[in-house]
């Protein structure tokens, strides 16, 4: 039974969703693979830079994409575009989170120009 006032969160199956986690970073690509793994998604591809993940893209469009913005060769940005011109990100088509330890303003307004969810 839940506390007096406290929410009840309704709760999402996450068991048939593919999210795929692009980051150069072993650590920070496991990191958030295992988290997403731990909250239900059975599915958790991974890939360690924007033209990994582009193949994965193509092969198997993930329901969810959290992506780096910092790779190299290519990095998220340039994936966003790619994906984008493909009909691939924005809107309706693949949900993505950008992941980046570098908060300015230039990053989050890049973002939204690429419709970043």
């Amino acid at each position: 039974m839940a506390a007096a006032g406290a929410a009840s969160s309704p709760q999402v199956d996450f068991a048939g969703v593919t999210a795929l986690v692009v980051d150069d970073n072993d650590f920070v690509r496991d990191l958030v693979a295992n988290q997403l793994r731990q909250i239900g998604f059975t599915t958790v591809q991974t890939a360690p830079d924007g033209g990994a993940a582009l193949k994965v893209c193509d092969e198997t469009p993930p329901g969810l994409m959290i992506c780096d913005i910092n790779m190299e060769p290519m990095g998220g940005f340039e994936l966003i575009t790619r994906l984008r011109d493909k009909g691939r990100t924005g809107g309706d088509r693949i949900p993505t989170i950008m992941l980046s330890s570098h908060a300015v303003p230039e990053f989050i307004d890049r973002a939204r120009q690429l419709e970043v969810d």
